[in-house]
């Protein structure tokens, strides 16, 4: 890269000068007369748009930013303006592609780190996707990201983007991968609402062996899926949200960390050994709350467990029979629950984690906050417990119920934190948006904060 010296960012310097003599300050230029390397390491820390906007500094700053690693297309404020309709997709729409494809025009480094698309995109832009991906490939790309999720219901009509399977189009996925060196660069493969089936995700755990992270989520065509033993790098796999998946059966020997949410299926586990991290949530989770012990073995090693609710109808944790969790040090609970249904029955599970150390419940309420009569219970000291994070917190006798005993549980409490945000809110527009209700879980929250013994810190969100 060709680089002049006409100063950009200036800074103080401590020599004197005819300027400072005169009383004026003497400016020299410290950024431009760092290494181009350097330069381009802090252009690829910006968005995207940060990125190209210093062009316009200085000449020598016009295509510094064509040779950044990470390509972003971070939508978010697009995102957030569809969704307080203050904007419409299908006029987004365009700008945001050719956004993207001016971008790739003009890039000129030869390797990425990070490929990523976070927009509403379906099978009419195949042609443009297609692309994207062919130049991710052929600049080695590490970390490749397609989020295509729609941003409204009524966004769009036609089906989602398609990796084509094998069947009669071997050459295509070949041709995606023209760029890689023996299809060594990439590590981590992220899909969110790109319909692909087993076979292709098996054709890629088998020739990419470095791939460390492979996640899919909402694929409408994914049914069955092996992951080989040839996958021999593979840490962390996750299936979510794909509700016509039947089986799923890993021989992955060096797998850490598991996520499924969707249907009740056959899930072998063949030659792995025991995950440090596990999500199992949709129905599936209902069938293993009762198959805990079956499976005792495979989880001798987990430290982290999350279990997703979809609804507390469906299962009777104190008719459950739990193995004792001896390396669990975190338990994360997402409950969808009406406010007839009780909570304490998830006490069961957090007595049979006795080193447990952080507790996180993630309440989805759905009804009318009726108060009921407040239950009866005992709570058994829990002597390493000492993070809890209560998310969705209303105040409600039954959430409250649930702080009492792990206030009164675990003697050795350090912190406590209410967040009487909607758990599906977090990290959009109305997250933090004022209701009555949310003031109301405040004060309630603060009234339990008297009853913590001293020295635990309260968090009140």
């Amino acid at each position: 890269m060709e680089k002049t010296t006409e100063p950009t960012s200036m800074c103080y310097t401590e020599n004197a000068s005819e300027e400072a003599d005169k009383g004026g300050l003497c400016l020299e230029d410290c950024i431009s007369g760092l290494p181009d390397v350097v330069l381009v390491s802090i252009l690829s820390l910006l968005t995207m748009k940060e990125a190209v906007r210093t062009s316009v500094l200085s000449k020598s700053w016009r295509y510094m930013w064509t040779h950044i690693t990470h390509l972003n297309f971070d939508s978010s404020r697009v995102i957030e303006g569809i969704q307080l309709e203050q904007k419409k997709v299908e006029v987004e729409r365009p700008f945001f592609l050719g956004w993207v494809n001016q971008v790739l025009k003009s890039h000129k480094a030869p390797t990425i780190d990070e490929f990523r698309v976070h927009f509403d995109f379906g099978e009419s832009y195949r042609l443009d996707i297609d692309n994207w991906v062919k130049f991710a490939m052929e600049k080695r790309v590490k970390r490749l990201e397609l989020d295509l999720a729609e941003l409204t219901h009524y966004s769009r009509e036609e089906a989602n983007y398609s990796i084509p399977d094998l069947d009669g189009i071997t050459n295509h996925l070949h041709s995606l991968s023209l760029g890689f060196t023996s299809c060594n660069s990439l590590t981590n493969l992220l899909l969110t609402y790109v319909n692909v089936t087993g076979q292709v995700l098996e054709y890629f755990l088998t020739n990419f062996p470095n791939l460390e992270q492979l996640s899919v989520k909402e694929s409408d065509t994914l049914v069955n899926l092996k992951v080989p033993d040839l996958a021999l790098k593979l840490k962390c796999l996750e299936i979510t949200f794909c509700f016509y998946v039947e089986s799923i059966e890993i021989s992955a020997t060096n797998l850490v960390s598991f996520k499924y949410f969707g249907p009740k299926i056959s899930l072998p586990f063949k030659n792995v050994q025991s995950p440090a991290d596990l999500y199992i949530g949709g129905d599936y989770c209902f069938s293993l709350i009762y198959k805990f012990l079956d499976i005792s073995s495979y989880l001798s090693k987990l430290e982290s467990l999350t279990l997703h609710l979809t609804s507390m109808r469906k299962v009777y944790l104190k008719d459950a029979k739990f193995p004792v969790f001896n390396k669990l040090k975190r338990l994360k609970l997402i409950v969808n629950a009406r406010d007839e249904e009780s909570l304490m029955d998830f006490t069961f599970l957090i007595e049979a984690c006795p080193f447990l150390s952080e507790f996180v419940l993630e309440l989805r309420w759905c009804g009318s906050y009726r108060k009921k009569k407040q239950g009866r219970f005992t709570s058994r000291p829990h002597h390493y417990l000492k993070v809890v994070e209560l998310i969705g917190f209303v105040g409600s006798i039954n959430d409250v119920e649930l702080a009492m005993y792990l206030i009164k549980s675990a003697v050795n409490l350090e912190k406590i934190t209410f967040d009487p945000r909607h758990p599906l809110h977090i990290g959009r527009v109305w997250e933090f948006m004022e209701t009555k209700r949310k003031k109301a879980a405040r004060k309630r929250a603060k009234k339990l904060g008297k009853k913590l013994p001293v020295g635990t810190d309260l968090i009140v969100l």
